[in-house]
């Protein structure tokens, strides 16, 4: 069954969160975040259950606590942690498979790949177009209303998940954010072609 909007994220982004909070600001910089965190989200990030569903608020709290932290030292410090999120959620043996697909069968299965992370919403590529020796789609996310950082998140994911089917001189551009207005999220993704 479809739900229009995000609900609830698998614990897995608590544990990628926890991860890279502590590869890049050590444990200092985990325990920084932590201090500043509703009781909750302080148990997802710190003890988080892989496999379990967790209130989607408590990832947009994370969010905007880092990003409202370091984000005037580091300004795309979130889309940094979308990247690290795609590379660790493609490793080993997926990563020789994913990189055998092609640019079409990846963003075919973008909706499949979204459901083993987030409960509700909608991901989902336009058609295919070239001009000026690039080839370009748009990816379109709906109901993810895990506010502006949610959205930078998603940004950094796109940048580090399509060069996985094999393209070049990968591009990820804004278009439209319902934090500016816009009825849905998103990006023009674009490569070499």
């Amino acid at each position: 069954m479809f739900m229009t909007k995000v609900t609830h994220e698998r614990g897995i982004n608590g544990v990628l969160i926890k991860n890279w909070l502590k590869e890049r600001f050590g444990t200092q910089g985990l325990d920084i975040i932590n201090g500043k965190l509703s009781t909750n989200a302080s148990v997802m990030l710190l003890e988080p259950v892989m496999s379990d569903w967790y209130p989607a608020g408590l990832v947009a709290e994370i969010f905007t606590t880092i990003g409202n932290e370091y984000k005037d030292k580091y300004p795309d410090i979130l889309v940094e942690y979308g990247r690290y999120a795609a590379n660790q959620s493609v490793k080993g043996f997926l990563r020789y498979l994913a990189r055998l697909i092609t640019i079409e069968t990846l963003t075919k299965r973008m909706m499949a790949f979204w459901k083993q992370y987030h409960k509700g919403g909608s991901i989902s590529a336009g058609a295919f177009s070239e001009a000026q020796g690039r080839e370009k789609t748009l990816i379109t996310v709906e109901g993810f209303e895990l506010g502006s950082s949610g959205c930078e998140v998603i940004q950094g994911y796109l940048e580090a998940l399509i060069p996985f089917a094999n393209v070049k001189g990968v591009k990820v551009k804004e278009k439209t954010c319902i934090y500016q207005g816009n009825s849905q999220c998103s990006w023009e993704v674009s490569w070499d072609a």
